[in-house]
């Protein structure tokens, strides 16, 4: 058996290559080039490379150490990454700015393969507050959930993407995408209740704004972990890249707050 790695964003500021893998048996396959991108909001672009692994393979992905990536922006500006080693590629010139379409080029085992995507502009999180829930648990604890509140453009169509930490661990295995598609607001409160927290936790909740193409992409995602879950075959999400390698390239800007439950 093999494995094939659907890729869902950790989303760190310090460090946008490190992402966490999750893995879904499928019938055996040949190594599949993952490519895990990223380009923030006045940050580089950073880009790791690796191969689906064996199932029972205990080791590390494979990394691709001999690949050739360039970004470039709307403008035409471009510049080749720097192989950090370990299949970790950064840049050193170009920054993320609003408004830019950047281009990720990868040639890798004469193969090229291209993604795109949009930098739009920095997304204001109004509030973050918490709420206690009364529903039955089987802890003796009391259950909270946290209510965002978000500043939106209600004459654009605006994608979102959140990512939870519980006193400073990031919540892997979790992530919420929104669209204001069918809202038409100033302001939207969002809440999640698929998660739980507790009195003393310390909650920090960052907000991207992403582009059409990586929403759907992570829409998609929770769709392979539900099948999953529910026992179903599962897929891999369609990618932001030309065929034939898995992953996304994701330009972002995003904003955080954090908050203490007592």
């Amino acid at each position: 058996m093999k494995r094939a790695c659907l890729i869902i964003l950790s989303l760190s500021f310090a460090c946008m290559a490190c992402e966490e893998v999750i893995d879904i048996n499928l019938n055996n396959a040949s190594p599949v080039l993952v490519a895990e991108g990223s380009i923030l909001l006045n940050d580089i672009c950073r880009v790791r490379l690796s191969y689906t692994s064996d199932y029972f393979d205990s080791d590390l992905p494979l990394a691709e150490e001999n690949a050739v990536i360039s970004i470039s922006d709307s403008e035409n500006r471009s510049e080749v990454l720097e192989h950090q080693g370990e299949g970790f590629y950064q840049g050193n010139i170009i920054k993320g700015l609003p408004g830019q379409v950047y281009s990720l080029r990868i040639r890798a085992g004469n193969k090229d393969y291209l993604a795109r995507s949009s930098l739009n502009s920095q997304p204001e999180l109004l509030l973050l507050d918490y709420e206690q829930l009364d529903i039955p648990h089987y802890y003796h604890d009391t259950i909270f959930t946290v209510k965002i509140a978000i500043v939106d453009d209600r004459h654009e169509e605006n994608y979102y993407l959140f990512r939870y930490y519980r006193n400073g661990e990031m919540l892997k295995d979790y992530y919420s995408t929104y669209s204001d598609r069918f809202l038409a607001a100033d302001t939207i409160v969002y809440s999640e209740y698929r998660l739980d927290f507790y009195r003393g936790d310390t909650v920090r909740v960052e907000l991207y704004a992403i582009d059409q193409a990586i929403y759907n992409y992570f829409n998609l995602v929770n769709d392979v972990l539900f099948s999953a879950m529910s026992s179903s075959t599962p897929f891999n999400p369609s990618s932001n890249f030309s065929p034939g390698i898995l992953g996304y390239f994701m330009a972002a800007s995003f904003d955080s707050e954090s908050i203490i439950i007592h």
